[in-house]
């Protein structure tokens, strides 16, 4: 029978092991560097568009005091809802956290500025101005396409 792999420890991410969602293993760290690791952990999976993951706190069982990570955590997802983090759930007994991420924000890229025609770029700038005034007398906004069409019916025309 094949021994089943273990995690590896210290808050690394151990994604491949035993899940289909992404884990983040957060055991063994302070609350500070809990927080600093999973937000950073969570945008990196966003940004992978990764849609749900699972970060590892523990239950604080273990703890001194109140569980500090489990808190840390809770707080950082209820501070991240909205913007990176869609929703967020307690699982596995208050030991885990199931997060719905966000999807990235689309960048689009800065549509290069169309050429001007010819013709529109070398009119005289009062055959330019009759043909805008032409089309806006006609209640049509004017685009290049449009003004160069019209200058065209007025070279014709004179």
């Amino acid at each position: 029978m094949p021994r089943k792999k273990r995690p590896p420890a210290g808050g690394v991410s151990r994604e491949a092991w035993g899940t289909v969602h992404p884990v983040l293993d957060l055991h063994g760290l302070t609350g500070d560097e809990a927080r600093r690791r999973a937000g950073e952990w969570l945008r990196a999976r966003q940004a992978k568009n990764v849609r749900t993951v699972v970060v590892v706190t523990g239950r604080g069982l273990h703890s001194g005091g109140i569980p500090v990570v489990r808190n840390e955590i809770e707080h950082l997802l209820a501070e991240l809802k909205g913007t990176l983090v869609s929703r967020w759930s307690a699982e596995n007994l208050g030991g885990s956290f199931r997060v719905e991420l966000r999807r990235p924000a689309r960048t689009h890229a800065p549509r290069p500025p169309a050429p001007v025609p010819p013709l529109l770029r070398d009119a005289e700038p009062a055959l330019r101005l009759r043909a805008e005034e032409a089309l806006a007398d006609l209640g049509i906004a004017s685009t290049p396409a449009l003004l160069e069409a019209e200058i065209r019916r007025l070279l014709d025309e004179g």
